[in-house]
């Protein structure tokens, strides 16, 4: 259960440190940008009850519902996230593209434009909520 403490647990690091980030393994031919850019990863924050995501990743598969990568924790309900995306034709899109996770922790896609080359993100999604 989240938040449960067990006899003789040292908490201080849940108190006073940061995280370490785990990176994601990208699935569907997703890869990570390389460069200067941030490498797809993930924290949990356990006083908050929330993962912390953040990445820049070069498109793959692009059909809505994708799974992007496969997290460690599970939300209570699906959350919504909006990405940025850099796309090959320049144009406006009509949709706003989204990433979410799903209740079995799987990152997905929905409404990312076929000209896609790069999203770039950084959210937060609650285990609660």
């Amino acid at each position: 259960m989240a938040g449960t403490l067990l006899a003789g647990q040292d908490m201080t690091s849940d108190l006073i440190g940061v995280p370490s980030w785990t990176a994601m393994v990208l699935l569907n031919s997703w890869t990570n940008t390389g460069g200067a850019n941030v490498t797809a990863q993930f924290r949990k924050w356990k006083l908050l009850n929330e993962v912390e995501c953040i990445g820049c990743i070069n498109a793959g598969t692009l059909t809505d519902a994708t799974t992007i990568a496969a997290l460690v924790d599970a939300p209570a309900t699906q959350q919504f996230h909006p990405a940025v995306v850099e796309a090959s034709t320049g144009a406006a899109q009509v949709k706003t593209p989204m990433f979410y996770v799903d209740t079995s922790a799987n990152l997905k896609i929905q409404s990312i434009p076929s000209s896609t080359t790069t999203l770039t993100f950084h959210f937060w999604y609650s285990l609660d909520a």
